[in-house]
């Protein structure tokens, strides 16, 4: 008979099993570790923060402060100048009152009136020739502005000189060469064509103001256009007899032309429209006439030199001043003869 069982066995120890934390619960961990670490640090710098910001703004008012400073002088430096100056002003303006109230309270001074000394006796007519009188410098003057010609001052008026002076040059260079006018026109010349337009411009001016005075029939202006030369008979009964005669020429080239003329009549005229009609002949053929007496100066120079050059004989000519200013006086004086007319 089997015996019983001793004792009952107990059953085997089994050693405690470690816990083993699942990688997602330790990933949940670690992020919430470091969201608190985040958090703790916000926190502290959230607190440092406006401790920091003042002493920023302490540190930019430093560089303001000094700036002010330095500018504060110079403000002041600016003001002061300008204050100045206001006073210096005012003393200016004060000591330039003072001065126009003295000079409107002194009486003005007498200007002592300049005597011109007499030329000796011997050029005395030429003289008195030279300069015109009160009256005729007036009327001269008036006639100059109504017709914007450049005769102010009559003789004594340089532009008047040199322009006149410009143009017998220019004549008498023609009178030596029949071509140079033409020359000087088509080559357009700006030495001599300006001064020749211009005198010739007043000259034109001035026929017309005598044709304002004179009832002058086309038929009359023909013959006076026509002829060169004029004649003047007086007659018993007071009236004047104009004759008309001469060869016709070129007006641009001055040269003398084969035309035939109407035939000349001669005018009975009343003393005054004679005088007009004879300023209005003068002037018509005043470059011819001038002409003229240029080609008599150059051919006694060229007389009494053996075989002179054109420009020698220009130079000749323009040299004799007292030749040069015979021309002008003659000119002068047909200019304030037509302008009283």
């Amino acid at each position: 008979m089997a015996s019983p069982p001793t004792a009952t066995q107990a059953p085997p120890k089994v050693e405690k099993e470690e816990r083993v934390t699942p990688p997602v619960q330790r990933e949940q961990r670690e992020q919430r570790e470091k969201t608190r670490t985040t958090t703790t640090k916000d926190l502290r710098e959230k607190k440092e923060a406006p401790a920091a910001v003042p002493k920023a703004k302490e540190k930019e008012r430093e560089p303001e402060k000094e700036r002010e400073k330095r500018v504060q002088p110079q403000q002041d430096k600016v003001e002061k100048r300008a204050v100045a100056e206001r006073g210096r002003a005012k003393e200016e303006k004060k000591v330039v009152e003072r001065k126009e109230k003295e000079k409107a309270e002194r009486p003005p001074k007498a200007k002592p009136t300049k005597v011109k000394a007499e030329p000796p006796p011997k050029k005395r007519k030429k003289w008195l020739k030279e300069i015109p009188s009160s009256s005729d410098s007036d009327s001269s003057e008036e006639a100059a502005s109504e017709n914007e010609m450049p005769v102010k001052g009559g003789v004594n008026n340089r532009a008047m000189r040199e322009m006149f002076r410009s143009y017998v040059e220019m004549l008498v260079s023609t009178a030596l060469d029949p071509d140079m006018i033409q020359a000087l026109e088509d080559t357009d010349d700006e030495l001599y064509l300006p001064p020749m337009r211009k005198i010739d411009s007043i000259i034109s001016e001035q026929k017309r103001r005598l044709l304002r005075r004179v009832s002058m029939s086309s038929q009359h202006q023909e013959f006076l256009h026509a002829y060169p030369q004029i004649l003047v008979d007086p007659l018993d009964s007071g009236l004047v007899r104009v004759r008309l005669s001469g060869d016709a020429y070129n007006r641009k080239t001055l040269n003398r032309v084969k035309k035939t003329l109407p035939k000349p009549q001669d005018l009975k005229l009343s003393g005054e429209t004679h005088r007009i009609y004879s300023l209005f002949h003068s002037l018509h053929h005043y470059k011819y006439h001038t002409f003229l007496q240029c080609k008599k100066e150059t051919n006694s120079i060229e007389q009494a030199t053996e075989d002179p050059g054109q420009e020698e004989v220009v130079q000749q000519c323009m040299a004799n001043q007292s030749w040069l200013d015979s021309l002008f006086s003659s000119f002068i004086e047909l200019l304030t003869l037509s302008t009283k007319a």
